[in-house]
């Protein structure tokens, strides 16, 4: 049986969210969904309107409102007003409901400013919202967001990890790790738009505590397509299941992997993971990974780095071939640097 979910979509193109009416069914962790779109669209002096409609969506909140960005269609704009700012504004009245923006701007440009990107749960870009890892991840913000609405006042830290999942090893490590404005013991609550914003922004994207199908492979030294087609499988106990967990961008836990591996080979608990994991069942030598510098599988990769600045392609690579992507990479606790490959000189010397 389908989930139905009611969301709402305010642009000033409504044509272009109406061509999504009816269209944004998809699985979500294996079970159809399914969402009732409300498209609103706005004119000048939209802002009453939406007050207006926003007094209505709290009697009958949607399970989650996508606003486009710009609104360069309307022309006589309050304070020059983009779509972060209705956000912050219809969060006050609708504080239990996420606040996606679907732009066809590029996300990683100075289109968005810090402010812009802290006032949406998540951003999607509208020309790949048919992509269904797209609308799944979509639907898993609709859907646990309830799973962050604790009790006021009363400290978000052991709640938001409990929400978690995570393995026993890795809780005191999540909570030295959390916010300070996630303290137990503050004078402002926390909202649950930023536990989600931590979630998806910060844990489920930098390395550290979860990780890809890439950066697992490379952990137990196999290319990713052996380990999706030939290992995953035996790591389901390791698979990170907490909010806004999907099947099409599935993550592990770090620290269970080689829990996990060790259960399939325990002939092999004296090697290292990246060693073990190329004697699982079915993998063969083709199936190793290999240094994108080098093209070697031995000695094997062990790090996965972006192959330039721009952060649009990642390869595994040999640590030593790789530098931090910028001076800031490091910057936050408890999670692991992010890296680039140097610069290659011609004739293959790493420069």
């Amino acid at each position: 049986m389908t989930e139905q979910f009611k969301f709402v979509w305010i642009d000033d193109s409504p044509e272009r969210a109406n061509n999504f009416v009816g269209g944004l069914g998809v699985t979500l962790r294996s079970a159809p969904v399914d969402a009732d779109l409300e498209v609103f669209g706005i004119t000048d002096g939209f802002i009453n309107d939406v007050g207006a409609r926003a007094r209505e969506w709290a009697q009958d909140p949607p399970a989650l409102i996508m606003i486009d960005h710009s609104f360069t269609k309307v022309q006589n704009r309050a304070f020059g007003i983009h779509g972060s700012a209705l956000a912050h504004l219809l969060r006050l009245q609708l504080p239990r409901v996420p606040m996606v923006c679907v732009s066809a701007q590029n996300l990683n440009t100075d289109d968005f400013s810090a402010e812009d990107i802290s006032e949406y749960t998540y951003m999607f870009d509208v020309t790949r919202l048919h992509d269904e890892a797209s609308l799944e991840t979509l639907f898993a913000i609709a859907k646990d967001f309830p799973l962050l609405l604790f009790a006021d006042k009363q400290g978000a830290r052991a709640p938001l990890v409990n929400a978690l999942l995570p393995p026993p090893s890795d809780r005191a490590a999540l909570l030295s790790v959390l916010p300070e404005e996630f303290e137990g013991t503050f004078r402002h609550s926390t909202s649950p738009h930023r536990l989600a914003r931590w979630i998806l922004n910060v844990l489920m994207t930098r390395p550290g505590f979860l990780c890809d199908s890439l950066e697992a492979a490379t952990m137990l030294g196999l290319q990713e397509s052996a380990f999706i087609d030939k290992a995953a499988r035996h790591f389901d106990m390791a698979r990170y299941k907490g909010p806004f967990a999907t099947d099409r961008r599935p993550l592990w836990w770090v620290s269970a992997l080689p829990d996990a591996l060790y259960d399939v080979l325990p002939e092999h608990v004296e090697l290292l993971p990246i060693e073990a994991g190329r004697r699982l069942p079915e993998i063969t030598q083709d199936d190793y990974s290999r240094c994108a510098i080098s093209d070697e599988h031995s000695p094997p990769p062990d790090v996965v780095a972006f192959t330039d600045a721009t952060e649009n392609e990642r390869r595994a690579v040999r640590h030593v071939h790789t530098e931090p992507l910028s001076e800031e990479a490091s910057s936050l606790l408890g999670f692991s640097t992010r890296l680039k490959i140097r610069n290659v000189r011609r004739g293959g010397e790493v420069a």
